[in-house]
């Protein structure tokens, strides 16, 4: 009675686990480092057709996914300037971000798309789809979702290196990061429309908290990437900000879910 009771108990927590990998709150960021995407790796994910795009210094495509960082690693390949955030209209935008959940790993997030709502920090109402196309570190013990977007002073060097500058206009005025849209003019002219994104749409919202889940990936995402997982079938598709998304993949939902009714069933017919 004791081991169905467990099991009963095991079946719930691994349901509220699954659930946490597609579904749930935390906040987002900003930055641009110009290097290379993590989930641009082969191995970081079951991929239908590749990971995500790089280039080379001149923005041209870059078909070799084992070529290193050009960020530190020796290598030559950088984030493709088209993967920054664009607005579809003043409630609803597309963008990439650097993404960390945990409980999950690379290969649960790389390349997977999530509709994040947010929650505060004068954005409420506002949505956006997101493909995950980097991973960030920056805090292990919470979820976030880091847009890619031009303008951020800790992330200048990379950008530095690919377009020759002395920092100044990475970095702004005294070294500090672009505070006013205005700035954005002093970024290379292939990074404003990304850095006016975050003025106009994102208005410069410090960590806005959000929720998020996830969705098929749009075609105006994986075009611009070309990357596109195995099991994105499993995921209902979002319009335009009504989402109609699982929170689990419909298999492992259905699964999780009989596995826990039976349970349920045995411990109630045993009265344990």
């Amino acid at each position: 009675m004791a081991v169905l009771r467990a099991l009963l108990l095991l079946a719930t927590v691994t349901r509220v686990l699954a659930n946490a990998k597609y579904t749930g709150t935390g906040s987002t960021g900003l930055y641009w480092d110009c290097c290379k995407p993590s989930c641009s790796w082969t191995e970081k994910g079951p991929w239908l057709t590749h990971p995500v795009q790089t280039c080379k210094k001149d923005d041209s495509p870059l078909n070799d996914f084992t070529v290193g960082s050009a960020c530190g690693q020796g290598g030559t390949a950088f984030v493709c300037n088209n993967q920054q955030p664009w607005a579809v209209n003043d409630t609803f935008s597309y963008a990439f971000t650097s993404t960390f959940i945990p409980g999950a790993s690379e290969f649960d997030w790389c390349c997977s798309c999530y509709e994040l709502t947010f929650l505060n920090g004068g954005l409420e109402g506002k949505r956006m789809i997101v493909q995950a196309s980097n991973t960030g570190y920056d805090d292990p013990k919470r979820t976030i979702f880091g847009v890619g977007a031009p303008g951020e002073k800790d992330y200048a060097d990379g950008c530095m290196d690919r377009y020759n500058s002395d920092g100044g206009g990475f970095l702004g005025k005294e070294g500090r990061p672009l505070t006013k849209r205005s700035d954005c003019e002093s970024l290379p002219k292939q990074l404003q429309q990304g850095c006016f994104w975050r003025f106009d749409w994102f208005l410069d919202a410090f960590k806005p908290n959000m929720t998020f889940q996830r969705v098929k990936c749009p075609k105006a995402l994986t075009d611009i990437t070309g990357c596109i997982r195995d099991d994105e079938d499993k995921f209902n598709a979002s319009a335009g900000g009504k989402t109609n998304a699982a929170s689990t993949p419909r298999g492992d939902s259905f699964g999780l879910l009989a596995t826990s009714l039976v349970l349920a069933a045995f411990a109630f017919a045993f009265n344990v």
